[in-house]
């Protein structure tokens, strides 16, 4: 099963600027942290469609799918040293043997570099929310990748915020990150991450 969604601990396959490329279970003292992080790092956005686009990230998305559903040792490495060569080959395997693979429900939004899809896991009920970010085009090479299970009854909205009431959100969240958290140095690196996809404009491209 998938973090957030059962007492089973695991890890959680994800890659945020900043961050390891496989995360643990974050761990804040504040319910407010624990519903706004998500909401910033992790926003569906467009209207869903099922065919994954053919664009340089959904390329990735694409091969990413085949690989990690085969749970073959070789597929994943061929993966890992085209598209992800900072991702662990066992770490992958592992996150295949405890979810049996995923199926596409949806994709939330393409863009040539960045795409953002909808997955539920074969061996459970599970449905998560992810995207993959490439560096460019050219290589094809994934800089960001973020997967998140969604919580039971959560409802996923496309609710726009202007730039002011986006600032106001990012700025407590930074603030609780620092005054809540258990973890100071993990917390302020999850602060950089947050304001360096800011200034990328990434989190003001998504609809939250």
């Amino acid at each position: 099963m998938l973090l957030g969604v059962t007492d089973r601990p695991m890890h959680l396959l994800a890659t945020i600027r900043g961050l390891p490329s496989l995360l643990h279970p974050a761990r804040p003292r504040s319910a407010t942290i624990a519903l706004l992080i998500p909401a910033l790092l992790f926003a569906a956005l467009g209207h869903a469609q099922t065919a994954i686009p053919d664009t340089p990230a959904g390329k990735a998305l694409h091969a990413w799918l085949d690989a990690f559903n085969s749970g073959d040792r070789v597929k994943i490495e061929a993966y890992i040293k085209t598209f992800e060569p900072q991702q662990s080959v066992e770490r992958m395997m592992g996150f295949h043997d405890q979810t049996g693979g995923f199926d596409l429900l949806a994709i939330e939004g393409s863009e040539p570099l960045l795409i953002k899809f909808r997955v539920k896991e074969k061996a459970g009920s599970t449905i998560a929310i992810g995207s993959i970010q490439l560096k460019d085009a050219q290589s094809g090479v994934v800089e960001g990748f973020n997967l998140r299970a969604i919580p039971p009854g959560a409802v996923i909205e496309n609710v726009k915020v202007d730039s002011a009431e986006r600032q106001r959100v990012i700025d407590g969240v930074a603030k609780n990150l620092k005054e809540s958290y258990v973890y100071p140095d993990l917390a302020q690196k999850m602060e950089d991450a947050i304001r360096a996809n800011q200034k990328r404009g990434e989190i003001g491209r998504a609809h939250v």
